[in-house]
């Protein structure tokens, strides 16, 4: 209806007017919602090797996949495995993608240099939509980082309290008699 600034809570407008125009446009299907894409792509590690995960600051799977699948070129047409002609790439399961190569050289200009080639621009795709997936996924990081931290520190104090209080009851002679 107008135009005004836009905010960081505001959600990305529909690239298509209703459902019926966004199959029509597509092939009969409706796009994927992207912003969880990152997320169900990736995997759980389990105990022990989630907190490597403080350390490391690197999600796999997710946006390495939405980056391959963005840069790989459909090497030809397929029409005999599926309903219409679809793209194939050693990278999608299966090999059959309806999506056309999404980007080409040149397509943004960077004002700090970077190369303006497909990888990059995959690359700048795959971390914004970890970004939109998780957003404070580095701040809750950095929080549990410092809460291990805080209760290394924390038990070494106790420990330490522990030996200054019962040093003397460890050590104390009458206790080490045998009673009669």
């Amino acid at each position: 209806m107008f135009q005004r600034p836009g905010k960081i809570s505001d959600y990305f407008p529909a690239p298509f007017a209703n459902d019926q125009a966004a199959r029509a446009a597509l092939g009969g299907k409706l796009p994927p919602d992207m912003s969880d894409l990152a997320k169900a792509r990736s995997y759980e590690w389990g105990f022990p090797q989630f907190i490597f995960d403080a350390f490391l600051m690197y999600q796999e799977d997710g946006p390495d996949y939405i980056h391959a699948t963005s840069t790989a070129i459909p090497t030809r047409r397929l029409a005999s495995r599926c309903r219409r002609a679809a793209n194939t790439t050693n990278i999608f399961p299966g090999g059959a993608i309806g999506m056309p190569k999404p980007l080409t050289d040149g397509q943004v200009e960077y004002t700090d240099g970077t190369p303006t080639t497909v990888d990059q621009y995959g690359r700048d795709v795959a971390a914004f939509l970890m970004w939109a997936a998780e957003p404070t996924l580095d701040a809750r990081k950095r929080l549990g980082f410092q809460v291990m931290v805080f209760l290394i520190v924390f038990t070494g104090l106790l420990y330490f309290t522990k030996k200054k209080v019962w040093h003397a009851v460890l050590h104390d002679p009458d206790l080490e008699k045998p009673r009669a």
